[in-house]
């Protein structure tokens, strides 16, 4: 078996179907401005960016990280993966000037608003604050001779959870969203903890997945549709999350929705009395991080207007909404594809020689 034979194999399928339901929830609700609040927004908004972070715990395999190699290396990936997208293509989308180069090194959503350039940028740099978080936290179980980490991160996650949920937000948001940071690695943490709890149950009876995805999708509703115009719009990139307890209520059991929902997708794909191929929604969920970045401007500034033109006034604008996601969707994933082969390091890929597979072996080793 290839070297990328073996990378493939490792990837967990239903994680990247859920990667691609959220990534389609994140398109879907920026086909409003920031401060529309229909329904259908404030649902996704509710829990599709805490999934986010979880899914990312659900990815990692903890594991510490030793002396000053290796936090370089450590470093030196994350900065790569997420700091050089992030500034490349906020200069992409913004104006160059010297006040908005200090926005952009700031890195809060707010500053990215004033600098006019995608807000949805605000992600990265508080991904990368919240993994050096969580990679602390992961050191300081090992230090400790904890033996079950995973368990570790779990409890860890809920002072982090409390003061990033907590924790006042300036009018110019913090440095690098850092304060919203805490409450990201909260999530990933938490990932972390169920991560073994989750392939388990990913094996289950198809009848019962369906039960369960029924039951966590009734009492999400419970949290958000049922509650009519009591559901405020949680805003995670500005550290509003309106009632804390209903947005931790609903960032579980939305987030359970999706995952149990991936599962039965896997499941169905592969058990069905018509087997499908799923291999289109997994190879979504592997561009999350390019659609993430390539979807918003083209949606906004070139679909919605022209489907705005095609349909009548008092057309549902829900239908409309669906229909450009769908479009905006594709747009992106033939632009990761072009992106990908010719320059992947806009999208934070980085492809390795071999020299360097081999000198980090050897530094293991």
């Amino acid at each position: 078996m290839s070297k990328n034979n073996i990378r493939k194999s490792r990837r967990i399928e239903t994680i990247d179907i859920a990667k691609a339901i959220t990534i389609f929830c994140v398109i879907l609700g920026h086909t409003t401005g920031n401060l529309d609040t229909p329904m259908f927004r404030r649902v996704l908004y509710a829990f599709h960016m805490p999934l986010f972070f979880f899914l990312a715990g659900l990815s990692i395999k903890p594991k510490a990280v030793h002396g000053f190699k290796g936090w370089g290396t450590f470093l030196y990936k994350n900065i790569l993966a997420l700091m050089v997208p992030y500034l490349v293509w906020g200069l992409v989308y913004g104006p160059f000037s010297y006040p908005n180069m200090g926005a952009l090194i700031y890195g809060s959503w707010e500053a990215l608003t004033r600098m006019e350039t995608l807000t949805s940028l605000w992600y990265l740099p508080c991904f990368f604050v919240s993994r050096i978080i969580v990679q602390i936290v992961v050191n300081i179980g090992e230090y400790a001779k904890v033996k079950n980490i995973p368990l570790w991160c779990g409890i860890a996650a809920l002072p982090l959870l409390a003061a990033g949920l907590l924790l006042p937000h300036s009018e110019n948001g913090v440095v690098w969203c850092a304060d919203i940071a805490l409450a990201a690695g909260g999530f990933i943490l938490l990932g972390i903890a169920v991560r073994k709890s989750y392939l388990v149950m990913a094996q289950q009876k198809t009848l019962w997945l369906i039960l369960s995805f029924l039951g966590s999708l009734f009492l999400f509703c419970v949290g958000t549709v049922f509650r009519g115009d009591g559901l405020a719009l949680s805003l995670m990139c500005k550290s509003d999350y309106g009632n804390r307890l209903w947005f931790l209520y609903n960032s579980v059991f939305g987030s359970l929705t999706v995952l149990i929902l991936s599962m039965l997708l896997s499941r169905l794909s592969r058990e069905s009395a018509r087997p499908f191929d799923i291999g289109a929604i997994t190879y979504i969920g592997q561009q999350t991080m390019g659609i993430y970045l390539l979807h918003k401007p083209f949606l906004q500034q070139v679909i919605l207007p022209a489907l705005s033109g095609i349909f009548p006034g008092d057309f549902p604008f829900l239908v409309i909404a669906l229909i450009g996601s769908a479009l905006a969707m594709l747009y992106s994933i033939g632009m990761c594809y072009v992106i990908g082969r010719f320059v992947p390091q806009l999208l934070g890929r980085f492809p390795r020689n071999e020299w360097a597979e081999d000198r980090e072996r050897k530094i293991r080793a």
